[in-house]
């Protein structure tokens, strides 16, 4: 399958490590609105124009390599209106445990463990070292950032952002759009569209 990833981006550089390290897809290039980037390349690959080109170049799906959870879920469904397919790709060096389900458009780096039964919703970015462990829910969206711990049965809503490092103990809910700070330890339940920092995590 040959892919354009979406962003031209450090985030976007790492879905394409991942990408030649699995094997499992070849890189047509990168897709980017930022003009000044185009022409540029990437491990040799082309910058090759804005995202709106998608349907003139010669690909089968994308990858979007955007971090922002919002702009993320925007490219997303507007690549879905228009009938483009979204890749999942996981790092040869991810572990994903039996009964693991990646989503339509999943990135799972370097060293993410996913423990058994547990549902990463679509369009998620599961970033460096990341854990997420048995009988989670991980709704669409989501990004846990570089050494973040889920422990066992939490269900996280859509558009979460767990910043680097942050900690989540058995069977919590974290509500949609919410932001759980860099090294933050969650103890209790997590409202939407609120953000917590500290340890034990508070709202702010």
């Amino acid at each position: 399958m040959r892919i354009a990833i979406i962003g031209a981006g450090g985030h976007a550089k790492v879905i394409a490590d991942a990408v030649l390290a699995a094997e499992h897809h070849q890189i047509f290039g990168f897709l980017d609105d930022d003009e000044s980037l185009w022409k540029n390349e990437i491990f040799g690959f082309p910058v090759a124009g804005p995202v709106d080109s998608w349907q003139n170049h010669p690909v089968d799906a994308f990858v979007i390599g955007i971090g922002d959870n919002a702009s993320r879920k925007r490219v997303f469904d507007q690549l879905k209106s228009a009938g483009a397919a979204l890749a999942t790709v996981a790092h040869p060096r991810a572990i994903l445990g039996k009964g693991v389900v990646l989503g339509e458009g999943v990135v799972a780096f370097a060293n993410v463990v996913v423990n058994s039964d547990t549902t990463i919703g679509h369009n998620s970015i599961l970033n460096t070292s990341c854990t997420v462990d048995h009988d989670c829910v991980v709704e669409p969206h989501t990004h846990l950032a570089p050494g973040v711990n889920i422990a066992g049965d939490v269900r996280i809503g859509e558009g979460v952002f767990a910043g680097t490092g942050a900690k989540v103990i058995p069977r919590m809910r974290i509500g949609h759009w919410a932001v759980i700070g860099a090294g933050a330890v969650v103890i209790r339940d997590v409202e939407e569209a609120t953000t917590v920092v500290g340890v034990p995590a508070a709202t702010i």
